[in-house]
């Protein structure tokens, strides 16, 4: 969440396509402009003072932003460590659930990453939070697999079944020739795209409730599958991991 900011003019920068997939699920949203035209919070820069799972709390002049950010980037900048300044480009949009608006700040590292994000937005059902998990590749590759109708890496991508992958080539290929050969930050050493089975997958959601980095969970999840293949519970699988640490 962030602190309140100015009320927007109520413009929305949300497809219809946008504003009916989040009704169907009873929840809406809207990028948060002023007169301009120009999302209001557009680039952050202040001192990391603490990760989270999916976020990163940003100190500006004593003010705290939380700021949402894909996984690789919230590996990356915990690398950093705490104390050390970030700069992200960020989206600013307002969910609403019934009587309740809740204010999210989305951030990335380049202005490349947020550019691709909003072309992401585009998609039926799928909405900025869905879009941001579903961001733990490159741009280049995720607009790569697009491009090719790469169905298998696209469904690899964390909440991406089959329904929405088709979805995202049928609304975007053929319009990302700008991502597909640009130049990215490097991926994180080690990465892994996500779970190979429903059990990795239970005991991952429980590892980053846990704090674990996403990434490095996967990676530590991979390691005791291949290493003991006869486990067959998630809470065996947790065990490992942290019997390994």
């Amino acid at each position: 969440m962030i602190p309140n900011h100015p009320a927007s003019d109520g413009r929305s920068g949300v497809s219809p396509d946008q504003a009916r997939a989040g009704q169907a699920r009873g929840l809406s949203y809207r990028q948060t402009k002023g007169s301009s035209g120009v999302s209001m919070i557009r680039r952050i820069r202040g001192e990391l003072i603490a990760i989270r799972p999916e976020s990163a709390l940003v100190d500006v002049n004593g003010l705290v932003y939380e700021v949402f950010v894909p996984q690789p980037v919230r590996d990356r900048i915990s690398e950093r460590g705490i104390g050390n300044h970030v700069e992200l480009f960020t989206y600013y949009y307002m969910q609403s659930d019934g009587n309740r608006i809740t204010p999210y700040l989305l951030g990335f590292e380049t202005e490349l990453q947020r550019q691709f994000f909003e072309r992401l937005l585009e998609v039926p059902r799928m909405g900025p939070l869905s879009a941001l998990r579903a961001f733990i590749l490159p741009v280049g590759r995720i607009a790569h697999a697009v491009e090719l109708q790469d169905n298998t890496l696209l469904e690899e991508l964390p909440g991406v079944g089959k329904q929405t992958a088709r979805a995202l080539i049928a609304a975007l290929q053929g319009k990302l020739g700008q991502f597909v050969d640009a130049a990215e930050l490097p991926e994180v050493e080690g990465s892994v795209t996500g779970p190979r089975s429903d059990l990795e997958a239970d005991a991952l959601e429980v590892l980053m409730q846990l704090g674990l980095a996403r990434n490095d969970a996967l990676r530590r999840l991979r390691q005791v599958t291949e290493a003991h293949p006869d486990l067959d519970s998630a809470d065996e699988l947790i065990r490992e991991v942290f019997r390994q640490r």
